[in-house]
C-alpha cells in the first residue's frame, strides 16, 4: 500500500491539510502517517535546559496526537492511520521518516500563506516544496478534497532537469487517471514561451496525451499561470522547483514562493534531477 505523509502542527491550516490527506489517500487506496515535530527554543545559558521540558513538550504534543488520530479514525473508517510525535526540525523529521520507510507517494503540507493568524511558520511550506525529495502538496487552507481531473504543469523553457521530475510527473497522473496540460509562459519584456518542446521530452509524455498551452507577453509569469489554472478548472498545480547557484539566487525571483503565495487551488512541487 502506498503511503502519504502529512505534517501537523496542530493548527487549522494543518489540520485541513492532514483531511485533504486523508480523504485523498482513501480514494485512491492509500495510508496515512501524521507526523508531527517539535523542538525547543535555543537558549543562550550555560545552564542545560531541564529535561522535563521536553519530556512534558513531548507528552503535551503526543496527547493531541492521540486526541487527533481518534478524530480521523472515527471520521475516515477504514483508513490505515498511523501517527507519530518526533523531536527535531519538520524537514528534516520528513526526510529522516521517508529513509525509515518506504518511499512515500507524497507529503501534503498546510499552505499557511493565505491564511491569518495561523501558527505554521512560512519557512516551512518554502523548505519543504524546495527540499524535499519527493513530491509535496501545498494544500492552502479551506481546501476541500475532490477528485484530481485535471493537472496544470508549469514548464520553463529550459530542457534540462527533467528526467526524474517526468517519471514523478507520469506515475502521479495516471495514478489519479487524469487528464495534463502544460503551459508555458514568456514575458512581455523578456523571452518568449517556447512554442517547440524538446522531442525527447514530449516523447516521455506522449504516454499522457497532454495538451499544449502557450502565453506570450505576460506581464507576470506567475500571475499568468495561477490565471490560467484557476479559469480552466485546473485541480492541481504542478511545479519544479529549480536549485540555483546563491548568486542566481538572489538575482532571480523565486516562481515557487510567489506562486505559493497567492495559489488557492493545491500546488504539487516535483523535483527535479539532480546529477
Amino acid at each position: 500500500m502506498s503511503l502519504i505523509i502529512t505534517a501537523t502542527d496542530f493548527s487549522e491550516v494543518a489540520g485541513n491539510a492532514v483531511n485533504y490527506a486523508c480523504r485523498l489517500a482513501l480514494h485512491h487506496n492509500a495510508g496515512v502517517a501524521v507526523i508531527h515535530s517539535f523542538m525547543m527554543p535555543v537558549m543562550f545559558s550555560d545552564v542545560p535546559m531541564p529535561g522535563s521540558l521536553v519530556n512534558d513538550s513531548q507528552k503535551h504534543a503526543e496527547a493531541q496526537m492521540n486526541d487527533l488520530l481518534t478524530e480521523l479514525a472515527l471520521r475516515y473508517p477504514g483508513l490505515a492511520l498511523t501517527g507519530k510525535v518526533i523531536y527535531g526540525d519538520t524537514i528534516d523529521v520528513l526526510e529522516a521518516y521517508k529513509e525509515e520507510n518506504i518511499d512515500p507517494w507524497m507529503v501534503v503540507i498546510g499552505n499557511s500563506s493565505l491564511a491569518q493568524n495561523n501558527s505554521w511558520p512560512d519557512s516551512i511550506l518554502i523548505d519543504a516544496l524546495k527540499a524535499l525529495k519527493y513530491p509535496v502538496l501545498a494544500v492552502p487552507p479551506g481546501a476541500v478534497f475532490s477528485p484530481v481531473h485535471n493537472l496544470c504543469f508549469a514548464m520553463d523553457n529550459k530542457q534540462d532537469g527533467y528526467e526524474t521530475a517526468i517519471l514523478k510527473l507520469t506515475d502521479i497522473t495516471l495514478r489519479l487517471n487524469a487528464g495534463l496540460h502544460i503551459i508555458n509562459v514568456g514575458t512581455a519584456s523578456g523571452s518568449n514561451a517556447d512554442h517547440t518542446f524538446d522531442e525527447h521530452l514530449k516523447e516521455q509524455l506522449s504516454k499522457l496525451n497532454p495538451v499544449y498551452h502557450f502565453a506570450d507577453h505576460a506581464a507576470d509569469i506567475d500571475d499568468a499561470i495561477l490565471s490560467f489554472a484557476e479559469k480552466n478548472g485546473m485541480d492541481w498545480l504542478v511545479v519544479m522547483p529549480r536549485k540555483h547557484s546563491l548568486f542566481e539566487a538572489l538575482l532571480h525571483k523565486s516562481h515557487t514562493r510567489a506562486l505559493a503565495h497567492h495559489s488557492h487551488i493545491p500546488i504539487l512541487a516535483i523535483h527535479e534531477h539532480h546529477k
